[in-house]
This record gives C-alpha cells, structure tokens and sequence, in this order.
C-alpha cells in the first residue's frame, strides 16, 4: 500500500464502509505491514506506524479480529471456555437456593436434594465445589459469582446453557376435602391462592413459559388471585375459607399428605423440568454443560440420583420423567 493512500486513509477516518473494502486489490493486503519513505525521521516513524494501523485496520475489516504481536498480525486466541476455566482454578462455583429443596439443619448449615447433587457433580468433575446461596430470582436475573446453578425451578428455553432436567417437580391444584371442585375450570369465578414469584402464579397469570414434563393445564379464572409469601400461608387462608383453592409450586407429594385438610383437584397442573444452568457469556460454558450432562445420565442409571430423591422428598423419585 502506497503512502499517498495511507495519508488519503488517515485524512478520512477508519476504514470501515463497505465501498471502501471493496476497492482493496491484492497487493494492498500482501504489501509489508511496515514501509517507512524516512526511517530516521518523527514523520517516517509517524507514517510507519499509520500504516500498520491502517493495514491492521483493513485485515480487521476483511478476516476478523487479530492482535499485533512482535510487529506481526495474528487471530486472537479464542476466549478459555469455562470448564477450563473452572479446571485452572480447581474449584467449581455452584449456585444453590437457600430455601427448599434446601432445609437448615441445627447450627444453620444447609443441606437437601442439590446440596447432594451439586456435591457429587463437583466430585465427578474432580473439582473442590464452593456452594454459593443464592436466591432463584438472582440466578435467574444472572447476579452472582457463579460457574453453574441449580435454580430448581422451570428455565425458558434458550434463555441459559442447561442440561437435560436432573429431576422433575408437580405444581398441584388444591383445594378443601369438603369441595365440589373436579377441574380446574370449576373454580372459575372464585378466590385462589398461590405464593407470588411461584411457578404456580405463572401458571395461573397464564404466563407459563417453562419447561413442563406434563401437559400444561389450562388454569382457571378466578375473581380474585390472593398472592401470599408462602405455601402454609395459602393453606392458612384455605382453612380459614378466604380462599377456595391454592396453587402449590412447593410442596411434594408427601408435603401433602400430611394435610389431610386438602385434596388434588386432578393431577399436577405442570411438571417443572429443572435443568443445571449456565450463562451464555465471554467464557462458553458448552463443553461443561456437556460434561455434567454425562455426569448427570450415569448419576441416573446407577440409581444415585433416585436415591438423592427418595432420601429427601419422603422416599419419592423425582428424577424420572413422569408417565402419562
């Protein structure tokens, strides 16, 4: 590349419209990235210098991205993946909630159904694990100093790098044993009750756009949707006849039957896929999804994860996918 066309270049800005690119010939990008008319000279070294900034520019706007490295240009190195990442650190950063599957044990230490699973994902990998607490909304929101998460909720899908479902939850319709309710459409018109920010009020807002195991049930039109903090709090109202049903996206089958009170109107409205995440992001997390996909299919043929469920959620498996 001529100097008369370096200068042209540095008069008229970058390099970056399509017109321009085209104009370039052969020789324009074989030409050394260094020809200086006065090596001796401030104004050669200044003209040398705009011509390798231009020619980078021009490579730039032709190939991609590359770095000049001991006056030469070469593609940049590709982002470290995040299981590399991970494998350089020798810790695995797992997101975990601090409420259920979680419970507190005396002294405040968690433990529960991810707390095991994270725990022999991290072995698995050959990692230390370092449990980060974390709300679901946050790691949904992507907030927090984490590799990978177990929201245990339903994901969107597309919305994060998730494996296949490692265990599968109902979200029940209930409503008083002395009801007539058969359906969900024979509480139209009435009072329902579900825990706000709940799969269940997604649900039942007719907003759902998780993963469901089962056929998503159409919901049913209440008057009034009570939105409460908790679970015990929607039974509460229930008991006391504020409301005629409540929606449960926290409780399992054997939360349930200890509440005699209550009863299934038909079978789970939803079954929520919950999948281990990761953020798309500058490190590509695809070949540790990968990996902890393979973990997670052996940990389900050996019977590990079945016993993971059946040791927190009342001797129920919930790490198959439910039958129609």
């Amino acid at each position: 590349m001529s100097d008369e066309r370096i200068e042209s270049a540095l008069r008229q800005g970058p390099p970056d419209e399509p017109a321009y690119v085209a104009q370039l010939t052969p020789a324009d990008l074989t030409e050394p990235a260094v020809k200086t008319r006065h090596p001796r000279s401030a104004v050669g070294l200044l003209v040398g210098f705009a011509q390798t900034a231009v020619a980078a520019a021009l490579i730039i706007a032709v190939t991609g991205v590359v770095v000049i490295r001991s006056g030469v240009l070469e593609p940049a190195a590709p982002p470290p993946t995040m299981l590399a990442d991970a494998q350089a650190r020798g810790v695995i950063r797992i997101a975990i909630r601090p409420d259920r599957p979680q419970v507190a044990a005396p002294g405040g230490a968690k433990s529960g159904f991810d707390v095991d699973v994270a725990t022999a994902v991290g072995r698995e990998l050959g990692l230390r694990v370092e449990l980060v607490f974390t709300p679901a909304d946050e790691m949904l929101a992507g907030r927090g100093e984490w590799d990978i998460a177990l929201p245990s909720t339903a994901i969107e899908p597309g919305l994060f790098s998730a494996t296949t479902p490692y265990y599968h939850w109902p979200v029940q319709l209930m409503v008083p044993q002395g009801s007539s309710a058969t359906a969900p459409g024979d509480l139209n018109g009435s009072t329902v009750c579900v825990v706000a920010g709940s799969s269940g009020e997604a649900w039942l807002d007719g907003s759902f756009a998780g993963a469901s195991s089962t056929d998503v049930v159409i919901p049913p039109k209440p008057l009034t949707v009570r939105r409460l903090a908790t679970d015990q709090a929607c039974a509460a109202d229930v008991d006391a006849g504020s409301s005629a049903a409540l929606v449960t996206a926290g409780w399992s089958d054997a939360d349930l039957a200890t509440r005699p009170s209550l009863k299934r109107v038909g079978g789970p409205v939803l079954t929520e896929a919950r999948p281990v995440i990761a953020i798309h992001g500058e490190r590509d997390p695809t070949s540790l999804i990968a990996e902890i996909d393979q973990i997670l299919t052996a940990m389900r043929d050996d019977g590990t994860l079945a016993d993971f469920s059946r040791s927190r959620f009342g001797g129920l498996d919930l790490t198959q996918p439910p039958t129609p």
